[in-house]
């Protein structure tokens, strides 16, 4: 059992609490890890879904279960957390689930902004040795701080360096 405060079981979720849960966040490390070493494997476009629709189940189900918590507990510290003011959201990452809920976010929408990036490089044709020297880099950006990873991507590296993919082709990468 963690030692962790305010930790409460997630009732949609078997009751597990999210330090038992934790561990599937290392799901993405594999997503990231095909992105990384092979973008262009085959498997590499199915499998790198698996963690996100993973993390987005679990992601619904605890938000849910949070939801279901807070409506029992008007004490609770994510109770009443308002996404609209700075301060309501201060309060909700101030339950370790309101956190573990947030990250699992965090990890749908990272990993699909860096699969997009890897197979959308590959599609523009770009090269082994490129993908070695310019995308990995961006991935390993997209993979810490997936907005600025995605900007460069689309700002710079898919502007200046990679081919425009063919207007029949367009409609699958849009």
């Amino acid at each position: 059992m963690s030692s962790i405060e305010g930790l409460k079981p997630l009732p949609f979720l078997g009751g597990y609490n999210a330090a038992e849960l934790w561990p599937t966040v290392n799901l993405a490390g594999l997503s990231w890890g095909l992105l990384i070493l092979a973008p262009r494997w085959r498997h590499t476009p199915a499998i790198t879904l698996a963690s996100p629709v993973i993390h987005a189940v679990i992601y619904g189900l605890s938000l849910a279960s949070l939801i279901a918590n807070n409506a029992a507990d008007e004490d609770d510290a994510a109770a009443g957390g308002d996404m609209m003011t700075f301060e309501g959201v201060i309060e909700i990452f101030q339950d370790p689930n309101g956190v573990f809920v947030g990250w699992f976010h965090f990890c749908v929408y990272d990993v699909l902004v860096g699969r997009w990036i890897a197979l959308d490089s590959v599609e523009r044709g770009a090269s082994v040795k490129f993908h070695a020297l310019v995308m990995v880099p961006i991935l390993l950006m997209a993979m810490m701080f997936a907005p600025v990873g995605w900007l460069f991507y689309v700002a710079i590296v898919r502007q200046l360096f990679l081919k425009p993919v063919a207007s029949s082709d367009k409609s699958k990468s849009e």
